[in-house]
């Protein structure tokens, strides 16, 4: 598996518009059309915005790139609901101060339809290589990531050292924190 890791930013700045917008519209996802909809319409504004960062994971030469895999990168809170059970170790390592946690954001986690098993591993390992450094310069040893409540999701994500800390506040995702 070799592939080539390029920051939707530099792209931005080194392609046409149009160039970035066609690589970006060639990403096929059918297990979660949702995360193809985040890179096709909003990871653009979301760069250009400083919300969050893009990786995408490209396969093929110059002018014929495929994107086989992507992941975002952020900064946000997270709110520690007075319900959670903090008798689980990991509260005590995520600097809890007035039920709000500092954290890193693992926002999408997608790969392309075909895309050989132990990209999304990759990708992991990637991001969480991108927070040791943010962590290195200011910072912030908790990584967060809301996961779709998916039985075989959340034991993915497990594997890959994250731990379930309990529901989003709407009931809807799945919050996990690994500490770097």
């Amino acid at each position: 598996m070799s592939y080539l890791i390029y920051s939707l930013r530099d792209l931005m700045s080194e392609w046409s518009d149009n160039e970035v917008s066609n690589l970006l519209l060639s990403f096929k996802c059918s297990a979660d059309t949702d995360t193809e909809i985040f890179l096709k319409k909003k990871a653009l504004n979301h760069e250009s915005n400083d919300i969050s960062r893009t990786y995408l994971i490209l396969d093929g030469d110059a002018g014929n790139f495929a994107v086989k895999g992507y992941f975002t990168l952020a900064v946000k809170c997270l709110m520690i609901d007075d319900r959670a059970d903090k008798a689980h170790e990991i509260y005590d390592q995520m600097n809890i101060n007035k039920g709000v946690a500092q954290a890193y954001l693992l926002g999408q986690l997608s790969k392309a339809d075909g895309t050989e098993k132990g990209l999304g591993k990759k990708m992991i390992d990637i991001a969480l290589e991108t927070f040791i450094e943010g962590n290195k310069m200011f910072g912030c040893r908790t990584v967060r990531l809301d996961c779709k409540n998916e039985p075989k999701l959340l034991k993915y994500y497990e594997s890959c050292g994250f731990t379930p800390i309990g529901m989003s506040r709407d009931g809807t995702m799945h919050q996990m924190v690994a500490i770097i």
